[in-house]
């Protein structure tokens, strides 16, 4: 984008205290951009030192709360003209045996908060005609798996979300974009109560995709022309035939 490091436009990332978001938030700093960095427990990231950051501790599925934080940042570096949707987790199990609160609560995470990130940004990119909206979504928003039906379920109604959104915001030139990894190296085994060498195992010792090589990926997307949309993108390793 801007070549005057001074300038570079505010860039959003939820769910940016580990894996994806934090790889996102490393990548997006060392190329200077300002960055809000939201989490239910965020915490300072040492690789950012002296970088411009503002943490926040925000659940995304609080507008208001995420809103408020939006705005802080905003008078600071200006309006945002990036957000990547990236918080989310996974219940793994038998749809039969979970609370519905917890199941509640993960379609809130994952579908209601990513219509809150693009909320809290859309009414200005669509007046200021500039604007990029991210989704993570899971290469699960076209492929089903019996052991997680509300994750598969939300990460479909984010991939519609994206597509409906984009036919809405063409004529106001904002890129709305739906990136669908395979499984990413992270420690989302650790909600599951079991080690990284157990999930594997648990998934037939698949090649796992890092959250750097993800992040590099998005960063390409990111730095097209504002009128080229990488609209939807798949990312899975070569050797994996899901």
């Amino acid at each position: 984008m801007e070549n005057d490091t001074k300038n570079k436009p505010l860039v959003v990332i939820t769910g940016a205290s580990q894996g994806i978001g934090k790889a996102l938030a490393i990548k997006f700093a060392s190329e200077n951009h300002p960055c809000l960095l939201i989490s239910r427990h965020i915490e300072f990231i040492s690789e950012l030192e002296n970088k411009q950051i503002i943490y926040e501790n925000v659940d995304v599925t609080d507008y208001k709360a995420l809103k408020s934080a939006i705005e802080k940042a905003e008078a600071i570096y200006g309006k945002t003209e990036c957000i990547i949707n990236n918080a989310g987790f996974i219940n793994i199990g038998e749809l039969r045996d979970m609370d519905v609160e917890k199941c509640s609560y993960e379609f809130d995470v994952l579908v209601k908060g990513v219509l809150n990130g693009i909320k809290a940004v859309l009414s200005d990119m669509s007046a200021r005609k500039s604007g990029t909206i991210i989704n993570v979504s899971s290469i699960g928003d076209r492929k089903p798996f019996p052991q997680a039906v509300c994750y598969h379920a939300s990460k479909h109604a984010v991939r519609s979300m994206a597509e409906s959104l984009q036919m809405a915001e063409a004529k106001n030139n904002v890129r709305v974009i739906n990136v669908a990894p395979g499984l990413i190296k992270t420690n989302i085994h650790q909600n599951m109560g079991i080690s990284f060498e157990e999930y594997s195992k648990n998934l037939g010792n698949p090649t796992f995709i890092l959250p750097e090589e993800l992040a590099d990926i998005i960063m390409f997307c990111w730095k097209l022309p504002q009128h080229i949309c990488i609209r939807d993108i798949a990312v899975m390793p070569t050797d994996c035939d899901f």
